[in-house]
């Protein structure tokens, strides 16, 4: 019983989960949840999807990676093809890989699918806004006092330099710039930029009339002027560095 896969659509969603599962007994929690999401991602990117997210909920990574026929174990893949885009996520007692993150990957390639994996990673951060339940700003500002910050010019124009770093520091410096760059210039410049395919340098000189490098300096000089108590710091370093 406990193998059979059921269905239900939604406005913008096919849910599919199996009977006697944990998404089973949820699934108006993640209709909700996800439907409010979509609403927030859609209304800022200002982007219509073709056709409704597929969205496959599992019972742990190995069933992700089963069903999704993906080349390793892992909490959420998303499958970004405008006419059919795909989500299998993990939906246990320990681990809810529901929320804005693959959605926004899902939604957003409707739009465009660029070369820069550090700009569509810190979109969907962005949406998260936090890592590990630290604010983006505040895991930036930690590893900018810590001396472990890294470059996100780098990040942006070097998709190997992203991949080698840690996914704890790469993704919400990532997800801190971009909320910077959408709140200083406006999501539409943001999005016009997501649309670039090749030559990073050139287009943020082209929206912006900045290099990119110069709006990184920005950025840094934003995420330094926060403010934060001791015990913040020291609770966000608990999770960031032991989590």
């Amino acid at each position: 019983m406990g193998n059979i896969w059921k269905s239900i659509k939604t406005e913008h969603y096919i849910f599919n989960y199996k009977s006697e599962s944990l998404a089973e007994g949820e699934i108006q929690k993640i209709i909700d949840l996800q439907e409010n999401c979509f609403k927030e991602i859609t209304d800022t990117l200002k982007i219509k999807l073709r056709s409704k997210i597929n969205y496959w909920l599992c019972d742990s990574r190995k069933e992700v990676m089963n069903e999704s026929k993906f080349e390793f174990e892992t909490n959420g893949v998303t499958f970004c093809n405008p006419d059919n885009p795909t989500i299998y996520a993990v939906y246990n007692e320990t681990t809810k890989c529901v929320g804005y993150h693959e959605d926004v990957h899902a939604i957003a390639c409707q739009y465009a699918f660029p070369s820069s994996i550090a700009i569509i990673e810190g979109l969907a951060m962005h949406f998260d806004k936090v890592w590990w339940k630290v604010p983006n700003e505040l895991c930036t500002y930690v590893y900018l006092i810590d001396g472990k910050y890294e470059s996100v010019e780098k990040m942006v124009l070097d998709n190997d330099f992203f991949y080698e770093k840690p996914d704890s520091i790469s993704y919400p410096i990532m997800g801190a710039f971009t909320a910077f760059v959408i709140a200083r210039y406006g999501s539409e410049k943001y999005m016009a930029l997501y649309q670039e395919h090749e030559d990073w340098e050139q287009a943020f000189k082209d929206i912006y009339e900045l290099e990119l490098a110069e709006i990184e300096i920005k950025f840094i000089e934003w995420c330094k002027k926060k403010e934060y108590s001791k015990d913040c710091i020291c609770d966000a370093r608990e999770k960031l560095y032991n989590g």
